[in-house]
């Protein structure tokens, strides 16, 4: 009941800004799933988009797409810049004007590999000057008051190193189970509002399943009672560690900064088209690159200036 009717990947009004999460899936069913958040004022929250990244760009001699491997193939990262940093989304109120993704935040765990082509995969990032919009994030091993932890992990002098870290990578350290306590505490709230999260009516059983598979135990620890999935909540959790970084928590919403402010009704007047290029993910591996011209507004286009830190 509490779904609202709303079109698919569309900027909903309110929403001052939007990013995007990845979480990176190993074993049979490797894939990269995405989460597209958009933030309004005083932490009330939109799910926009949802999808996974199944296929590649590889294909194999009979024209067919490959699958994704995050461990095994650096390449396929690459995906996450062209089909998740570039992408952009129409406002519900004028689908003339497209929001751009501000940030992506790719969790760097997982099987073997996978750290090591995140970290590669942020230095190509950086290459392409948009390193500044890509932060890397894991789980805190260790209890601390600070939420979130930025560090440069070197293990060039360890000769059992996982992956090749050469301290030139920065690597965000969460902690997850606080970050899950304040998702937990904003899904009690019934009304829209200050730290509403509201929920697209396309979203399936499924999502909220993910969302609530998680318990917490009397000691303040989130656990998995059995193998089921949990990416909405882990995803929720990046989103809002990636505002947090962003400076959110900060912002005086009297003033915003330009980046959360909400879209001008003029703002078409000014806008300069922009070539996107733009992955579609298609169920049974089906995909279609296209190229299109799209109006995006100038608070949020171009770079992670603008206010942020």
């Amino acid at each position: 009941a509490r779904a609202e009717d709303v079109s698919k990947r569309t900027v909903p009004d309110g929403v001052r800004f939007i990013v995007a999460t990845v979480d990176v899936q190993g074993g049979k069913k490797r894939r990269f799933v995405v989460q597209v958040v958009g933030y309004g004022a005083y932490g009330e929250r939109w799910i926009i988009d949802r999808y996974n990244i199944r296929y590649s760009l590889r294909v194999n001699e009979d024209g067919e797409s490959q699958p994704v491997n995050p461990a095994a193939r650096p390449e396929d990262w690459d995906l996450l810049r062209t089909d998740v940093l570039e992408k952009t989304y129409p406002l519900a109120a004028d689908p003339e004007q497209f929001m751009p993704v501000l940030a992506m935040a790719v969790d760097s765990g997982g099987e073997d590999g996978v750290t090591d082509n995140a970290y590669a995969f942020w230095r190509r990032c950086k290459r392409k000057g948009v390193a500044g919009r890509v932060y890397l994030f894991k789980g805190d091993s260790t209890r601390r008051e600070k939420l979130i932890t930025k560090t440069y992990p070197d293990n060039t002098e360890r000769s059992e190193r996982r992956a090749k870290a050469r301290g030139d990578v920065p690597l965000y350290l969460l902690q997850t189970n606080a970050l899950k306590d304040r998702v937990a505490a904003a899904l009690e709230r019934e009304e829209p509002g200050a730290n509403y999260i509201h929920f697209p009516d396309w979203l399936g059983p499924w999502f909220y399943e993910e969302l609530t598979y998680e318990e917490r135990s009397a000691d303040g620890k989130w656990k998995k009672p059995g193998r089921g999935n949990n990416e909405a909540l882990d995803l929720m959790c990046y989103a809002h560690a990636l505002a947090i970084l962003r400076g959110y928590e900060r912002i005086n919403w009297e003033k915003p900064p330009g980046w959360a402010r909400l879209p001008e009704k003029d703002a078409a007047k000014t806008t300069q088209p922009v070539e996107v290029r733009q992955q579609e993910q298609h169920e049974g591996g089906e995909k279609a690159v296209k190229a299109r011209k799209k109006k995006i507004l100038p608070a949020w286009g171009g770079g992670s200036g603008g206010g942020w830190l």
